[in-house]
């Protein structure tokens, strides 16, 4: 995968940090801060899935609310085809709101009870668009078979719905005024399996139809090999290893990231035989006092006193690979995980 020209990035991250100020313990001490975005940077090509996973707590959610402008990032830059989506404001936000619109994680609590679907649909059109009460009338009907949902149905309240259906009515919402992007913040967490499946497969429909943008954000390492293209790993308000699928399912070179991969359920009797699961002492720090150094350095298990003092940077190996730890080095003019393994028999399983 080459580099993306300026024209193939719809979506630019640069430095994003969010930093939240809590109260002060006594009227003479410093206002403690969570360092909940420690500066992140990422682009998204149009018309691609770009991934973020990670444990809770280590930011994903935060990087959604900051792009959607729900919560103030405290520094950093991100841009939507030249638009401001840190401060844009009055008819600049108006538009911005129009190209980038989200999937929130809970069906139950992100629909207004006393609505009727027509209505949350049909909002943000009323909102955003010069649309007449005839077109926003036959839109909400071809949204309501888009995702799946028989027409009729839009006169019934979100408490007559299925957990599913609801997550449905919340992506007919999100597409309502046609974004260039979709931030899916864990849209099927909330869900059976069964029904996590239908709605993946569905979002993957859409976004083949209708060449959509998303960033979706999960903890779920099989849905996100699914549907993404890329995939950024965080830890603690950080990208730790990004990449494309194929390098970093198939050859995985972080400590952080083998950790979670080895946690995965193997699909395949060969990967099966080969994996050893790593398990991690301790629990992860806190982001009000994050450790100096590497922040994984307090439970990674090849960390040396460099790992403790020292920040690594997030280095570039070849054009769809970067990781950001000390301890991968080059051998032969590829890069070697301090976690070992054999990365072609990992990509073969990939490409199986």
């Amino acid at each position: 995968m080459s580099p993306p020209s300026s024209h193939d990035v719809l979506l630019d991250v640069r430095d994003l940090r969010v930093h939240y100020s809590l109260r002060r313990p006594h009227p003479f001490a410093a206002a403690p801060k969570v360092y909940a975005l420690d500066g992140i940077s990422f682009q998204v090509r149009r018309g691609s899935a770009f991934g973020i996973v990670g444990e809770s707590g280590c930011g994903k959610s935060t990087t959604a609310l900051a792009l959607m402008q729900l919560i103030q990032a405290t520094g950093g830059h991100a841009s939507l085809d030249g638009i401001d989506l840190l401060h844009a404001r009055g008819n600049a936000q108006a538009r911005m709101r129009r190209q980038v619109q989200m999937i929130f994680q809970d069906p139950y609590s992100s629909l207004d009870p006393r609505q009727r679907v027509e209505a949350i649909i049909a909002k943000p059109m009323r909102q955003l668009t010069g649309m007449d009460a005839a077109q926003i009338a036959a839109r909400v009907d071809e949204l309501m078979g888009l995702v799946g949902l028989r027409p009729d149905q839009k006169h019934l309240f979100p408490h007559q719905f299925s957990g599913g259906q609801r997550q449905r009515i919340g992506i007919a919402r999100a597409l309502a005024v046609d974004p260039a992007l979709v931030v899916c913040d864990e849209p099927v967490s909330a869900l059976d399996v069964a029904i996590q499946a239908q709605v993946i497969n569905l979002l993957a429909r859409i976004q083949r139809e209708r060449r959509l943008t998303y960033v979706f954000i999960s903890h779920d390492l099989a849905v996100v090999q699914h549907l993404c293209d890329e995939v950024a790993v965080m830890y603690l308000g950080r990208i730790v290893e990004r990449g494309s699928r194929a390098r970093l399912f198939g050859a995985p070179l972080h400590p952080y990231t083998h950790a979670l991969m080895s946690a995965e359920p193997a699909r395949h009797p060969a990967e099966r035989a080969s994996r050893s699961r790593i398990r991690l002492e301790g629990d992860p720090p806190s982001p009000l006092n994050p450790p100096a150094g590497c922040h994984f350095h307090t439970r990674c298990p090849v960390a040396e006193a460099r790992c403790r003092t020292e920040a690594p940077a997030l280095r570039q190996f070849g054009a769809d690979h970067a990781v950001a730890c000390h301890r991968v080095e080059l051998v032969q003019g590829l890069p070697r995980s301090p976690m070992g393994g054999s990365a072609a028999g990992r990509l073969a399983l990939v490409a199986a």
